[in-house]
């Protein structure tokens, strides 16, 4: 009954969490009919600020595109095509808005992802856009090549990537990119 209690609480502590100032929260398959359902919510929901909408939109196509791509955890759509699962949360605060997304990944290969967040909050702006430059010129399959993504969200939302890498075992890692969007 104890063990009840607890993951009872837990999932109160997630839906509590997940419904405070949350304007869009999804967790499944990042497939093209759920991004076309995602991308729309996401024009109906911010529609009073175009600006804005603007920028959550291109965010939400880079991050979106990696958990398809990138995560561990997929779904085969039974035609020769899999997509990657995850989470996605936007949430609207007084000032600014969180748009957070989550995948599992495989641990022996996240390092260079991590060191191109780190890299990439060490930089300016001017600084960011000329290693989105000296990433783009790279030829392809060259290692660093990828990621110009993380980029171009750091230079679209003008804040830092807040990051976090969550073991999960040996193998796998639950990666998490928050980037907050002032208003």
């Amino acid at each position: 009954m104890e063990k009840n209690k607890e993951k009872a609480k837990v999932l109160y502590d997630m839906y509590s969490f997940a419904s405070q100032n949350t304007i869009i929260s999804y967790t499944g398959p990042f497939d093209s009919q759920v991004l076309a359902v995602l991308a729309a919510n996401i024009e109906y929901s911010l529609s009073k600020n175009p600006r804005i909408r603007k920028k959550i939109f291109k965010i939400f196509i880079e991050l979106a595109q990696n958990i398809s791509y990138y995560s561990l955890e997929k779904l085969d759509a039974g035609d020769g095509n899999e997509f990657g699962i995850g989470i996605l949360i936007i949430r609207e605060f007084d000032n600014h808005f969180t748009f957070a997304t989550g995948n599992i990944v495989d641990s022996k290969k996240i390092s260079p992802v991590i060191h191109k967040c780190e890299t990439i909050n060490l930089l300016d702006r001017d600084s960011l856009r000329q290693y989105k430059r000296k990433l783009r010129n790279l030829p392809p399959g060259i290692k660093g090549g990828g990621n110009i993504g993380l980029v171009q969200v750091a230079l679209t939302a003008n804040n830092p990537l807040d990051y976090k890498l969550i073991p999960l075992s040996e193998e796998q890692s639950f990666y998490i990119i928050n980037i907050k969007i002032d208003k």
